[in-house]
């Protein structure tokens, strides 16, 4: 299977082409449940999403190396549902929060401001984590001699702002996810020349921030605009693939 290409399908049709046990990190950022308008799939009811979930999981323990990891976006009202499941194919080792802010404040509410992001590993024993690619340094750290100078292991709530407004790395893309964070789980978590699976490319800032980190990847997307939007992206970013 070609290498470092974005295939404009169902990612399960490209999962069936990849061999089992071939890929150092999945990062799965699915499409929501209800959406308005005609951005990304629509579903039914819950049971029928949900199962389209398992079979893209599913597929993705079985094509993750047994040192590999999997990073999983979910919306908040499936969290349970995400959780338990994922629990019976991997280990989770963080329920991370991405706090993202921006975005409209509702009138008769409070503001949802954060997304769950799991963290598992096929094995909680033998896996990549390079601590010192995602160390935070404290603004202490020149002072306080008792701080690392690296920095410390950030915490379990990650705040990476949103991309609304005029920001230089916004497409036309309406989820689109910022380059830090993608950069954050895929330096932690994989390794120069791994080979990473992105099923639900989007915007493409994971299969870009691949690119420029030196790692090679396959995508999916099923949107041919989007996957225009991608190949220009990739196009103009730096890196050896």
């Amino acid at each position: 299977m070609e290498k470092n290409k974005i295939y404009n399908e169902d990612c399960l049709k490209t999962m069936l082409k990849i061999k089992s046990e071939t890929i150092d990190l999945v990062i799965i950022d699915p499409p929501y449940f209800e959406v308005k308008g005609d951005f990304d799939f629509v579903w039914n009811n819950r049971n029928e999403y949900f199962d389209f979930i398992k079979k893209v999981l599913n597929e993705s323990k079985r094509i993750l190396k047994t040192n590999g990891s999997i990073f999983v976006y979910c919306s908040q009202e499936f969290g349970a549902e995400f959780d338990l499941y994922l629990r019976e194919l991997f280990a989770i080792k963080n329920r991370l929060i991405w706090f993202r802010s921006g975005g409209v404040s509702p009138r008769k509410k409070y503001k949802v401001s954060h997304e769950p992001l799991f963290y598992c590993v096929n094995d909680i024993n033998n896996h990549t984590w390079n601590l010192d690619d995602v160390r935070v340094k404290s603004k202490y750290a020149d002072t306080d001699k008792r701080l690392n100078p690296k920095g410390k292991s950030p915490d379990d709530v990650w705040y990476f702002p949103n991309l609304v407004g005029k920001k230089k790395e916004k497409v036309n893309h309406p989820t689109q996810k910022p380059l830090s964070i993608c950069d954050r789980i895929i330096k932690g978590s994989s390794s120069e020349n791994d080979l990473c699976y992105i099923p639900f490319a989007g915007s493409g800032s994971e299969l870009v921030s691949l690119k420029m980190n030196n790692r090679r990847y396959i995508g999916s997307e099923i949107s041919k605009e989007y996957c225009n939007i991608i190949e220009k992206r990739l196009n103009e970013c730096g890196g050896l693939f």
